[in-house]
């Protein structure tokens, strides 16, 4: 009887046999063989002789008796009357939404269209003025002031005069921002006359000041600007806007560069400014603009320019749609060396009778004076036409002869009575400007109607001595 060690030896030696040759012991095995099984037994060979398989008969499932759920037996649905009317509503609801929606996003694409173009035309054009005035602005804002607050409020009421007071810059705007950008000067300038005349070249002030820039007669004299009874320099919108500048320019270096004292300067001078400044500067308070105890026109001057200045730069906002200004000249000057009638040249050349008056508004009488300015001012478009008219059109009679004088005074005088003239108070008018026109003072002028105030009422006659026009000029 083999032993039990010897018997293990054996198993491993068949095993590894098994294993070399690629075979597996139940592969050779019969698992039906008992003979083969006790051997395989006593060998330790078992595990590997395949082990009979049982045939697993499927049990049988007992089928569950499904409770058959009994449902509620349907009822036939109700018949609607009114399901019909109902869809046809909600149809024409959807429709209605349908179409409002459809009319609120062409309102929206129209509005964004007008937006554009008045954006291209306002800023996004490079020939539009207006876009040189906003990038030449140099000032910085004080919106957080409470009056330029209240005037931008106040000037934003009304968007038809703002639109109005644009349109009349148009012809000037150009010429002023040119020189303001030869000069290096804020842009914001060519706003000041918005607040001085409303760019009105034949603006007068109750105290004598005259012109786009309103100079008065002695600060007008100190830059050039010369005023006689037939021509005033201070309506001539070129020479005062480089007087005006050369002021500007003059109060800015003698303020340190400050813009708002040199604006208050040139509102109510330059001494008066200087002495509130020194007044503030002995009992240590602060001497910028704000602070100074200023006239009350001259506290409120400022703050105007800067309210114009929000609303130009955003009109949109403002609901103000400005036109496109062309960057180019709307004016021109040619030399005419004789008398010319102003209102007779536009005439002749087909355009209304104050084309040109209007414009050379400091030719006082409406005719030329070559000896005190050969400058006579036109419109661009129409210059070939009034160049050719002009220099075909006999000489004028000029008003510094005596003759032609006495002609004019008939001519325009409405009615004689002794040795008196008299003059109709027209709307616009003041004391001021109808003594330089009759060549009188104001204090005469008043002295001949009984005037205790310079005020006066449009249709007022006034009494004007005949002899007036022999008189010296004003000084």
């Amino acid at each position: 009887m083999a032993t039990k060690k010897q018997i293990n030896a054996t198993a491993s030696l068949f095993a590894t046999l098994f294993l070399w040759a690629g075979l597996s012991a139940p592969a050779l095995a019969n698992p039906n063989d008992k003979q083969l099984q006790s051997v395989a037994k006593e060998l330790g060979l078992l595990r590997y002789v395949q082990q009979p398989t049982k045939k697993i008969q499927p049990q049988q499932i007992p089928q569950r008796q499904v409770q058959q759920v009994s449902q509620p037996q349907q009822q036939p649905a109700k018949h609607d009357p009114y399901a019909a009317k109902r869809r046809q509503i909600h149809l024409q609801n959807i429709a209605r939404k349908k179409a409002y929606q459809a009319r609120l996003s062409q309102q929206q694409r129209a509005k964004n269209q007008r937006v554009h173009n008045q954006r291209k035309q306002q800023q996004g054009s490079h020939g539009n003025v207006w876009n040189r005035l906003y990038q030449g602005f140099q000032i910085r804002d004080y919106n957080n002031q409470p009056l330029v607050r209240k005037f931008t409020t106040q000037f934003s009421r009304s968007p038809q005069r703002i639109q109005r007071l644009a349109d009349r810059s148009s012809q000037y705007l150009y010429m002023v921002v040119n020189e303001l950008n030869r000069r290096n000067m804020p842009t914001e300038l060519a706003l000041l006359p918005f607040v001085e005349s409303a760019y009105r070249n034949q603006a007068y002030s109750h105290a004598g000041a005259a012109g786009m820039w309103q100079f008065i007669p002695a600060t007008g004299r100190r830059f050039g600007l010369q005023q006689t009874r037939s021509y005033d320099a201070r309506l001539d919108p070129y020479k005062s806007t480089k007087a005006a500048f050369d002021y500007l320019q003059r109060l800015n270096r003698e303020f340190r560069g400050d813009w708002l004292l040199s604006l208050a300067a040139y509102n109510a001078g330059e001494f008066r400014v200087h002495r509130e400044i020194a007044k503030n500067r002995a009992r240590g308070k602060r001497t910028d603009y704000w602070s100074l105890d200023l006239p009350r026109e001259t506290k409120q001057y400022v703050p105007r320019l800067l309210a114009f200045k929000e609303i130009f730069r955003n009109p949109r906002r403002f609901r103000v749609q400005l036109r496109g200004i062309p960057n180019t000249h709307a004016l021109t000057q040619i030399q005419v060396n004789k008398p010319v009638d102003l209102r007779k040249a536009a005439v002749v050349a087909g355009l209304p009778a104050d084309t040109l008056s209007s414009i050379n508004s400091g030719f006082l009488h409406g005719i030329t004076t070559p000896r005190y300015s050969n400058l006579i001012i036109l419109p661009r478009q129409h210059a070939s036409r009034l160049n050719h008219v002009i220099q075909r059109l006999p000489p004028a009679a000029d008003v510094h002869n005596v003759a032609a004088r006495k002609t004019y005074k008939k001519r325009s005088t409405r009615r004689s009575r002794g040795r008196y003239v008299y003059h109709k108070v027209r709307r616009g008018d003041n004391l001021y400007r109808i003594a330089r026109k009759h060549g009188i003072s104001v204090k005469k002028l008043k002295r001949l109607n009984g005037l205790r105030s310079n005020k006066i009422k449009p249709g007022k006659r006034l009494k004007i001595a005949s002899r007036s026009r022999s008189r010296k000029r004003l000084s």
